[in-house]
């Protein structure tokens, strides 16, 4: 219990930073680039007869939600090797002190 509480918690924190840089970067770009595609995505969706529509939207769905569950993954092993270099260098800054 103790173990998914930590999970929990640790999924959270990563949530919230990747969401606080997204939006720093969003912030930062033209918004007219992606505008303009998902315009084109809509446009050519919305030409495709209705029960196209929808699997076309699904397939895309997977895509992203695919795409998300990696980068999760990514980041969270890069947040544990940081803890991880992180305890090794204090150790050696202890040693060497």
């Amino acid at each position: 219990m103790k173990e998914e509480a930590l999970k929990e918690f640790v999924d959270n924190i990563i949530q919230e930073r990747m969401q606080s840089a997204f939006s720093k970067m969003k912030a930062g770009k033209e918004p007219d680039t992606e505008d303009d595609v998902e315009k084109k995505y809509e446009e050519a969706v919305a030409s495709l007869p209705e029960d196209k529509q929808q699997a076309v939207r699904e397939y895309c769905d997977a895509i992203f939600d695919s795409g998300a569950e990696s980068e999760i993954f990514f980041y969270r092993l890069g947040l544990q090797d940081g803890i991880r270099l992180n305890k090794i260098v204090k150790k050696i800054i202890r040693s060497v002190s």
